[in-house]
């Protein structure tokens, strides 16, 4: 947020530039045609001025004089008069018109450069630090309010008004050359400080009450959502709920109100300034005029010109709307300068986004992986996730990563991915960093433990991770039957073009187990557009435990020959991996490799790995699970460990 005093005029400057710049990028054209217009009609509207001024003067002289020449100068002065007020409501409709298609453009390069802010890194971090994601959301949803859209359309209206002042301003120096300047002053320093303290208002909608405001959002959407209206109905949470969105939207909007009284002092300061301007110069023609020095014709004249030097100061709702669209970019651009993007995309064009995946003729081989020394924290917590973590997978290598919950596997998977980026340390892929390269992040396929359901075709949700040419229906196809997922092909209406959510015409939604099995297909796609790792990150979580340790025997056989990493809870399901790591503390610190071998090597020593396969299989055969070859082999493996 912007301090008040000596950076008032400066911060107001550099806010009005900045949005200036995005609007000339946004629509070049459009923007020079509206801002001739705006010129245009501010130069009828000041001919007006003084077409009416004179008028009055002619008709005076007319009437004191009779039948005269004067007449004439009446019907000249009047056409003058009626052609402006003519012209005035033609340039302000094609001016509103340019402004529907620069508000358009504008809009489109916002949320370019809002998109680019929440892409353009690497990683991951920035949108899972609550401050900037806050921030962020706020900036996005100020484009879904009417006033940010409104600013935008209204400033080629600003734009005529204020140099229609100018044009006033100009008349009045004819008469006096510093009592317009005196006036102009008062009204420009009441504008600079009224649109500093709209400025505070906006920011502090964006920034101070960006969470509350988020979790209010949240729970309206409880409210008024079909997901949840299910248990909200059942549990009789209807009630608790309106009276927690209430008090956390009242405590979000309690800091905009407090803090408007903030500043209004000095809006009341330099509005009395601009009222005695006013009073003055009013006062200094009404002195002028008993004396005869000036004209009839000159007062009207210049008293509507005084009027109109109002042009310089506050101009409310248009000054408002456009308070709100200035902040939003200024903002907007705070966040990409945070990221170390520019400050507007350069060049502004539509170059298509690069594919998410290597393009055609990249081989399908396996990558080694290789972690050397990594630590790694989070940005909101104060101990390391790994300390000095180093990993060495062989290409071609079936691994599995297993560990207590928080030990740190999925992190593991985030920081393979170039998702973040190590405190220190090195993560290779193939030799590559992903953390700074995309084609070499590129090269891993992965389904994580939350994988996205996207509520578009099936086709695509199997093939988005694959788009090379190779990838056609029938490798999707055996992709999706390696998943284990045929009969869903076979089910749907519309097999392959089934969009799958049901809030479309024609769509349906899958069960928890058909999902995994189309995020499954994803990976096992990926291979054929050259991934070289295929991760699964505990994806498999609402299959049971037969269905996931037959799912993951067939995908090591399906995956045989690439370097493969599987992580899951149920050690059941990762047992026939060619190694098994287990990640937990030592002496060193956490997130450390605490056990690496086989699963026969990892039973024989007893350890960590055995204990807790041992309790899952007492587990297991205490809930008679039913999976009798599973449960078999578990029950042997844990009796080998009880009678070493």
């Amino acid at each position: 947020m912007d301090a008040p005093g000596s950076s008032l005029l400066v911060t107001s400057f550099r806010r009005t530039a900045l949005y200036g710049r995005v609007l000339w990028a946004s629509a070049p054209a459009h923007s020079s045609a509206a801002l001739a217009l705006a010129a245009g009609s501010a130069a009828v509207a000041t001919g007006g001025i003084l077409a009416t001024g004179q008028l009055v003067g002619a008709l005076h002289q007319a009437i004191a004089e009779g039948a005269s020449p004067a007449t004439e100068t009446v019907w000249f002065w009047l056409l003058l008069t009626a052609a402006a007020l003519v012209a005035s409501p033609i340039l302000t409709s094609a001016t509103a018109a340019l402004a529907q298609a620069i508000s358009a453009r504008y809009l489109r390069t916002f949320h370019d450069m809002a998109m680019d802010a929440g892409t353009a890194p690497h990683g991951v971090a920035h949108l899972e630090d609550p401050d900037f994601a806050g921030r962020l959301d706020a900036v996005i949803s100020a484009t879904r309010e009417w006033d940010f859209t409104a600013g935008i359309e209204l400033t080629w209206s600003i734009v005529r008004t204020r140099l229609t002042g100018l044009g006033s301003l100009l008349v009045l120096m004819t008469w006096r050359w510093w009592a317009p300047l005196v006036v102009t002053s008062s009204y420009v320093l009441l504008s600079r400080v009224f649109s500093w303290w709209v400025s505070r208002q906006h920011d502090d909608i964006l920034d101070v009450s960006g969470d509350e405001r988020r979790r209010a959002a949240y729970l309206r959407g409880l409210l008024t959502g079909a997901g949840p209206a299910k248990e909200v109905r059942l549990f009789g949470l209807a009630g608790w709920l309106l009276e927690r969105y209430s008090t956390t939207w009242r405590h979000a909007m309690s800091l905009v109100w407090r803090n408007r009284h903030r500043g209004l002092g000095m809006v009341m300061m330099a509005a009395a300034g601009m009222l005695a301007a006013n009073g003055l110069v009013l006062a200094l023609l009404a002195l002028d005029a008993s004396a005869g020095v000036v004209s009839l014709a000159a007062i009207v004249t210049l008293v509507q010109a005084i009027l109109a030097l109002e042009a310089f100061g506050p101009l409310g709702d248009e000054q408002m709307a456009l308070g709100r669209s200035t902040a939003a970019t200024w903002e907007l651009v705070r966040l990409r300068t945070q990221l170390g993007l520019r400050e507007l995309p350069d060049p502004f064009d539509e170059t298509p986004p690069q594919a998410s995946s290597p393009g055609p003729g990249i081989p399908s081989t396996a990558a080694d992986i290789e972690l050397r020394d990594v630590t790694f924290t989070y940005p909101a917590q104060e101990m390391p996730t790994f300390t000095r973590l180093s990993l060495t997978v062989p290409a071609g290598q079936a691994l599995a990563v297993v560990g207590e919950n928080g030990a740190g596997k999925s992190t593991l998977i985030k920081l393979l991915c170039g998702l973040y980026a190590p405190d220190s340390g090195t993560v290779r892929i193939g030799g590559g960093d992903p953390a700074a390269d995309d084609s070499v992040r590129r090269r891993i396929g992965v389904i994580f433990q939350d994988f996205v359901r996207y509520k578009s075709s099936l086709r695509w949700n199997v093939g988005l991770i694959s788009s090379a040419p190779q990838v056609d229906d029938s490798a999707m196809a055996k992709a999706l039957e390696d998943a284990g997922g045929s009969e869903l092909l076979e089910r749907l209406e519309n097999g392959w073009d089934t969009i799958l959510s049901p809030e479309f015409t024609g769509g349906t939604d899958l069960s928890g187990g058909q999902w995994q099995r189309v995020a499954l297909a994803r990976a096992l796609a990926a291979v054929a557009s050259g991934a070289g790792i295929i991760v699964l990150d505990e994806p498999t979580a609402a299959l049971d435990v037969r269905a996931e340790a037959a799912l993951f025997d067939r995908f090591l056989e399906v995956t045989d020959g690439m370097t493969t990493l599987l992580v899951s809870h149920r050690l059941s399901s990762v047992r026939h991996a060619d190694r098994i790591i287990v990640i937990g503390e030592d002496t060193i610190g956490r997130g450390r490799i605490v056990e690496d071998g086989t699963h026969g090597q990892l039973m024989a020593a007893n350890g960590a790995y055995a204990r807790m396969f041992s309790l899952q299989a007492r587990r297991f055969a205490a809930a008679g699970a039913g999976w009798p070859d599973e449960g078999e082999q578990m029950a042997a493996d844990a009796g080998q460990v009880s009678t070493q």
